[in-house]
C-alpha cells in the first residue's frame, strides 16, 4: 500500500509518495513571450538604409535611436509614480475573538478602521510627483540634445573627409596627367626621365593619402550607425557639404537647455519634498467602529447573549521622532540641487560662449586663407609654370608650388571643418 504525507509550507505543497516530489506554483508568472512583445512595441525599427544630411539628422536621431527609446520610459515611470502618490490608505477590517478554556463564554467582534492625515501630506506628495513628470520630460529632451550633438559632430567629420578626399583626388588626377605627359616627352627626348619619376612619385603619394582618408571615413560612418539605431551592415548615404563659415546670431541669454530645466525642476521637487518631510512630523489619526456578538453564562439562569457596538479613536502622542532627521536631509538635498542648478547654468553659458568664440576664430582664419593666401598660391603656380616653359625652373619647382597650394587648401578645409565642429558644439550648448 502506498503511503503519502502532505506537508504545507508558505511557498509550496510537497507531496511525498514513493519519493516523488511535485511542486505546485502559487503565483503564475507571465510568459516571457508576452513581456518581450510588450517591450518590442516601444523599440524603433532599425533602418537598413538612410540618407543623412545636416538638416535631416536631428529628426532621424529622435526617430531611430535606441537610447532615446529607453529614455522615454522615464516619463512612463514618472506617470506611474504620480498615479500611486497622494492616495489615502484603505480601510482596515479587524476581527477579534475571545473565549474561556471550556469555550462556554465567547465574544466575536468585527470592526472597520481608517487612518486620516492631520496635514496636507497627500496633496504635497501629489505635487512632488507632478514636478518629477516635468523633470523626466526635460531629461528626455536633454538626452536628445546630447545624442544629436554627438551625431552632428560625426557627420561633420564625414563631410570634411569627403571634401578632403575630393580635393586630393583632383590633385592626383593632375599629377597623373603630368606624369603621363612627362613620360611621353622623355621618350621623345624632350624632357628628363627624372622629371617623369618625380611626377609619378607625387601621384602615388596623393593616391595613398586618398586611401587613408577612405579608411577614416569608414570608421567615422561606423561610429554614426549606432547613433541612428542602425546595425553594423546598415547603409548610410551622406548628402550635402560643409557650407562656407558664417557666424550665427549669438543666442545665449534666452535659451533654455533641457538639462538646466531638469536641474531646476529637480531642485523645486526637492524643496517640495522638504515640505513633505515637515508634514510627516504629525502622524495620522485612526478612527473606526466595531460591533460584537457573544454569549456568557449567567448561573443559574443559563447563557445570555451579548451585543456590543463601539467607536475606536487613536491619536499619536508627540511628534514623529524620525521626522526631524528626514527634514534636515531633505532640506540639505534641496539646497544641494539648487546650488547645482546654478553651477550648471554657469557651465552652460561658458560652453556656449566658448564655442561661439572658437567659431569666430576659425571663421577669421578661413577667410584669411581664402581671400589672401590662396590667390597668392595661384599666382606662384602660374609664375613657376611660366618659368619652366622658359627653361628657367625645373618640374620639381612646379610640383612644390602646387603642393604648397594643396597644403593651403587643406588648411582652409580644416578651418572650415573646425568651424562646423565648433558650430555643432554651439548648437548643442544652446539646445538648438
Amino acid at each position: 500500500m502506498k503511503r503519502s504525507l502532505l506537508l504545507f509550507t508558505p511557498l509550496m505543497f510537497v507531496s511525498c509518495a514513493d519519493d516523488v516530489l511535485t511542486e505546485v506554483p502559487i503565483v503564475q508568472v507571465r510568459p516571457l513571450e508576452v513581456v518581450e512583445t510588450a517591450l518590442k512595441t516601444g523599440i524603433p525599427t532599425s533602418p537598413k538604409e538612410l540618407e543623412v544630411s545636416l538638416e535631416s539628422l536631428p529628426a532621424q536621431v529622435r526617430e531611430t535611436n535606441l537610447s532615446l527609446a529607453a529614455a522615454r520610459q522615464l516619463m512612463s515611470e514618472a506617470r506611474g509614480k504620480l498615479k500611486s502618490s497622494g492616495l489615502a490608505s484603505n480601510p482596515e477590517v479587524e476581527v477579534g475573538f475571545e473565549t474561556n478554556r471550556r469555550f462556554h463564554d465567547f465574544m466575536l467582534t468585527v470592526g472597520v478602521s481608517k487612518k486620516f492625515p492631520r496635514t496636507n501630506r497627500l496633496l504635497i506628495e501629489k505635487r512632488v510627483s507632478e514636478i518629477l513628470i516635468q523633470a523626466a520630460q526635460a531629461e528626455v529632451r536633454d538626452a536628445e540634445r546630447l545624442l544629436i550633438g554627438k551625431a552632428r559632430l560625426s557627420l561633420v567629420e564625414i563631410l570634411a573627409l569627403r571634401q578632403k578626399k575630393a580635393l586630393i583626388s583632383v590633385q592626383e588626377e593632375n599629377a597623373m596627367s603630368l606624369s603621363e605627359f612627362t613620360e611621353k616627352a622623355a621618350a621623345k627626348g624632350e624632357a628628363s626621365v627624372l622629371d617623369a619619376g618625380v611626377a609619378l612619385l607625387e601621384a602615388t603619394r596623393l593616391r595613398n593619402q586618398v586611401k587613408q582618408i577612405e579608411i577614416k571615413e569608414v570608421l567615422a560612418i561606423a561610429k554614426l550607425r549606432p547613433l541612428l539605431g542602425m546595425k553594423p551592415d546598415g547603409k548610410i548615404t551622406v548628402t550635402g557639404e560643409l557650407a562656407e563659415p558664417e557666424m550665427p546670431m549669438m543666442n545665449v541669454t534666452r535659451y533654455r537647455r533641457p538639462d538646466l530645466e531638469a536641474a531646476r525642476l529637480r531642485a523645486r521637487s526637492a524643496s517640495t519634498g522638504a515640505d513633505l518631510a515637515r508634514s510627516t512630523r504629525v502622524e495620522d489619526i485612526e478612527a473606526g467602529i466595531y460591533a460584537g456578538l457573544g454569549r456568557a453564562e449567567d448561573a443559574p439562569n443559563g447563557f445570555e447573549s451579548e451585543r456590543v457596538l463601539g467607536f475606536r479613536f487613536k491619536i499619536p502622542l508627540g511628534d514623529n521622532p524620525a521626522a526631524a532627521g528626514n527634514v534636515i536631509a531633505s532640506e540639505a538635498r534641496a539646497a544641494r540641487l539648487a546650488i547645482g542648478s546654478l553651477a550648471l547654468e554657469q557651465m552652460a553659458n561658458a560652453e556656449a560662449h566658448a564655442a561661439y568664440a572658437e567659431m569666430k576664430e576659425w571663421q577669421a582664419l578661413s577667410e584669411q586663407i581664402k581671400s589672401r593666401l590662396l590667390p597668392l598660391a595661384d599666382q606662384q603656380i602660374k609664375a613657376t609654370e611660366q618659368a619652366r616653359a622658359n627653361g628657367q625652373a625645373a618640374l620639381r619647382d612646379v610640383l612644390l608650388a602646387k603642393e604648397q597650394k594643396l597644403a593651403l587648401e587643406m588648411t582652409y578645409l580644416e578651418a572650415v571643418r573646425d568651424f562646423h565642429l565648433a558650430h555643432a558644439n554651439y548648437l548643442t550648448a544652446t539646445s538648438q
